[in-house]
């Protein structure tokens, strides 16, 4: 029952705001014409997982039929996908639920000896794909009680290609560093196009770069008849397939589970294992996977995200420091192309124990087409942002610290820097998180008008931002002065020391912003002020 191929059961919303229900075909066909708006049962977490297991899906049929372009229509995505699921002449692969459990089922392996193992019972998507808190509080389990076809798809994908180490008896994915990491998204999308755009991009950048991938790792993969879909293969949780056994985009697996029916509802059921399903633990991650960066230094490893997710400073890093970082893959483009590109970061900060540290994304960011060239199309100018970005980040560090430096002293009462207390700064800490927020916002659009254009342009945008920043600065500084406890009697002298400590700190020899003093528009009495 439930077969993707032939059956209408995924739901998404067209861009002309229709709702529409397709087969896996049928939604293929939609997003190559870019006609798909969103899918309602998807959850934000999973949107990477979905995202690459149809590219990495697609990547396969169309290696294995000796095709470069995604089709158009969805009979030639049908028979493509049919093809590479040929040993199963009644499309078990792609059926939900299949009655005999030596036949896979879609992303669900084989059980040669039963489901005797099987044991625990899951009665909804939710209570198979929990994305836990340290607070349970992103995502509630057990919500879904009365669950569509596409609520499980969505999640055993999620499942089986995003999991980490969640205790005793499962394994996590091998496409993260360590049972307590995460698969990050890093990649690029076409600015002005939707879904589909973003996936026919990634497709042929898979397709282009499937060389590059078997050489960078010749130690791994296999280059001809490697195995693409894992969960085609028997596994009863006590066997790994090694690395050289697998294509080099394969769809993994990392638990043993069995949709089935009970009564009209669709139940789940999982079985423990007894090591993980690819022996890959030595690599930490780096298995060449098209949206993974990889960290260099004492040797390599995937991309571990924390709870700070995708800040400004954070990213600047990953896709500009390539001492620290080799870029993903995706994050690439022709030398030639002349599209403005969106950053597209997406990844759950991993936690011990099955809980994380929530999920965290950005698509806010889009790059004008000489930036982004520069960035990913092989220029030379790469090196020109990097130091740019480095001088835009001394400048939000030089102006939060002036305002922590500020306010201390007005929850000090006005008290000299070196007989502040850890109470005083400690009050400067949530204005502090305000202004970087703000530098969160505007740092990337900031950063691009300061490129590629003439000196006098340059330094006036350098200037725009340094007082965009003092000016939010300054408003903050006001607000915690009239806010921050303080005795009444000193209130004034810790205003005025407060003020003074700001843009001192600002316009000192060493300040960053020694060399702009037409930033300062106006500003107080300068006083000597101990650091």
């Amino acid at each position: 029952m439930a077969n993707l191929l032939t059956e209408r059961l995924i739901r998404f919303r067209a861009v002309d705001g229709s709702g529409t229900i397709e087969s896996l075909p049928g939604v293929y066909e939609a997003l190559v014409a870019d006609r798909v708006e969103s899918f309602p049962a998807l959850r934000p977490h999973q949107r990477h997982a979905w995202h690459a297991f149809l590219a990495q899906l697609a990547v396969l049929a169309l290696t294995r039929a000796g095709r470069h372009e995604p089709p158009r229509l969805a009979d030639e995505w049908r028979q493509l996908l049919r093809d590479s699921t040929a040993d199963f002449s009644d499309d078990e692969p792609w059926r939900l639920v299949v009655q005999d459990p030596s036949r896979p089922a879609f992303m669900q392996c084989p059980a040669p000896s039963g489901l005797s193992e099987y044991k625990k019972s899951l009665n909804t998507p939710d209570d198979l794909d929990v994305l836990v808190t340290s607070k349970n509080h992103d995502l509630k389990s057990s919500i879904a009680a009365d669950a569509e076809v596409d609520d499980w798809v969505f999640s055993l994908v999620s499942l089986q290609t995003m999991s980490g180490y969640p205790g005793r008896g499962n394994y996590g994915i091998a496409r993260m560093n360590g049972g307590y990491s995460s698969r990050p998204c890093l990649g690029l999308a076409p600015a002005e196009g939707g879904l589909g755009a973003h996936l026919v991009h990634d497709i042929r950048q898979m397709i282009e770069r499937r060389s590059k991938v078997l050489d960078w790792y010749e130690e791994y993969y296999s280059p001809e008849d490697g195995i693409g879909l894992v969960w085609l293969e028997p596994w009863d949780g006590t066997a790994s397939l090694k690395l050289t056994d697998l294509d080099p985009y394969f769809i993994e697996i990392c638990r043993r589970v069995r949709l089935m029916r009970r009564g009209e509802r669709i139940i789940a059921r999982t079985a423990t294992l007894k090591t993980r399903r690819i022996a890959a633990a030595e690599a930490k991650g780096d298995l060449g996977d098209h949206w993974t960066p990889v960290a260099v230094g004492d040797g390599t490893k995937a991309l571990s995200v924390t709870d700070a997710g995708f800040r400004y400073d954070r990213l600047a890093k990953l896709i500009l420091d390539q001492s620290a970082y080799l870029p993903a893959p995706a994050l690439s483009i022709g030398s030639s192309e002349g599209d403005s590109w969106r950053l597209v970061a997406r990844a759950v900060a991993g936690g011990q124990g099955g809980k994380t540290k929530g999920y965290h994304e950005r698509a806010d960011i889009v790059l004008a087409p000489r930036v982004a060239r520069s960035l990913f199309g092989g220029s030379e100018d790469r090196r020109t942002l990097e130091k740019l970005a480095q001088i835009q980040l001394s400048e939000v560090k030089e102006v939060i610290s002036a305002l922590r430096f500020g306010i201390a002293i007005a929850a000090s009462g006005g008290k000299e820097a070196e007989a502040l207390g850890r109470a005083d700064w400690d009050r400067a800490a949530p204005y502090a998180r305000r202004l970087d927020s703000l530098a969160d916002a505007h740092f990337f659009e900031a950063l691009q008008a300061r490129f590629g254009v003439p000196e006098e342009v340059r330094a006036a945008a350098r200037r725009d931002f340094a007082r965009h920043l003092i000016q939010h600065g300054d408003a903050l500084l006001r607000e915690a002065i009239s806010t921050v406890p303080c005795p009444a009697i000193r209130r004034y002298r810790a205003e005025a020391r407060a003020r003074s400590a700001f843009h001192w700190r600002l316009r000192r020899a060493d300040s960053v912003f020694s060399d702009q003093a037409d930033i300062f528009e106006t500003g107080p009495e300068e006083q000597s002020h101990d650091t």
